[in-house]
Order: C-alpha cells, then sequence, then structure tokens
C-alpha cells in the first residue's frame, strides 16, 4: 500500500483562500453595521470559496460566476468610492473653520479616511484576483483537479 502523492502548492487555492478571507472581513463589516444583502452575498462566497479550496466540483462553476459578480462590484463600488476622494479635503475645511469641534472631527475625518482606503485597498485587490481565478477556474488543468461527490 503506497502512500498518496503529496499536493503541490496551487496558486488558485491560495487566491481563493484570500478571497475567502477577504469575504469573512466583509462579512464581519456588513454585520456590524446591518447590510444583510451584502451579508448574505459574502456568506455566499465564502461557501463557494470553501468548496473550491476542497476542490468540490459542485462548487466550480458557480464559483466562476461569483467570482465575476465579485469582480463587477469591486470595480462599480470601487469607482464610487473614487469618485468620492475630494469630499475628504471638503469636510476637513468644515472641520478646521469650526475651532471648537476641530479636534474631535479632524480625528474622527481621519479614522473615517483611513477606513475608506482600506476598503478601496481591498478592492484594487480583488477585482483582478477574482478575475484571474474565475479564468483558472474554467482551465481544464484546474478543472480537472475538482472531484465529485461520493
Amino acid at each position: 500500500m503506497s502512500a498518496p502523492a503529496p499536493q503541490r502548492l496551487a496558486p488558485w487555492r491560495v487566491g481563493l483562500w484570500i478571497v475567502l478571507l477577504l469575504a469573512a472581513f466583509g462579512a464581519v463589516q456588513y454585520l456590524r453595521y446591518g447590510a444583510w444583502l451584502y451579508l448574505g452575498g459574502a456568506f455566499a462566497v465564502i461557501v463557494l470559496c470553501a468548496g473550491g479550496v476542497l476542490r468540490q466540483a459542485w462548487a466550480r462553476q458557480p464559483l466562476r460566476l461569483a467570482l465575476l459578480l465579485v469582480a463587477l462590484w469591486a470595480l462599480a463600488s470601487g469607482g464610487l468610492m473614487l469618485a468620492q476622494w475630494g469630499q475628504f479635503d471638503q469636510a476637513r475645511a468644515r472641520a478646521l473653520a469650526q475651532p471648537q469641534l476641530a479636534a474631535p472631527l479632524l480625528a474622527m475625518l481621519e479614522q473615517i479616511r483611513r477606513t475608506w482606503l482600506l476598503g478601496l485597498a481591498f478592492k484594487a485587490l480583488l477585482l483582478p484576483l477574482a478575475l484571474w481565478l474565475a479564468w483558472r477556474l474554467g482551465r481544464p488543468a484546474v478543472a480537472a483537479q475538482f472531484r465529485a461527490r461520493r
């Protein structure tokens, strides 16, 4: 009886883990702010990514579609976020115009700006990764690694 051959590191599986972790982070944020529709979407992505990491055949095609939708969402929402780029400077100017409130307002604006930049960075990472994964999961060499349920 021979030992099973060791599995090689597959970059697409690492990519799925990254998407899974980003979706889990998003789910925590959506839960915190009561964004139930987004929470449901994040949960679906988590389940599909878990199925993909485990190389379950049922997950491959729905995961490809979900990744394309995630890429579209990252592009659209990231674009909307970029359109708001100048609003931080305007809010900062308004805060400075109120000397008695400037310090707490500036601290709050800085925290919001950091959160906004983090979200934008995650979307910038997610967009090409999701597109690459959707393409990669359609390749015959990767499709052959998935197994049907017994």
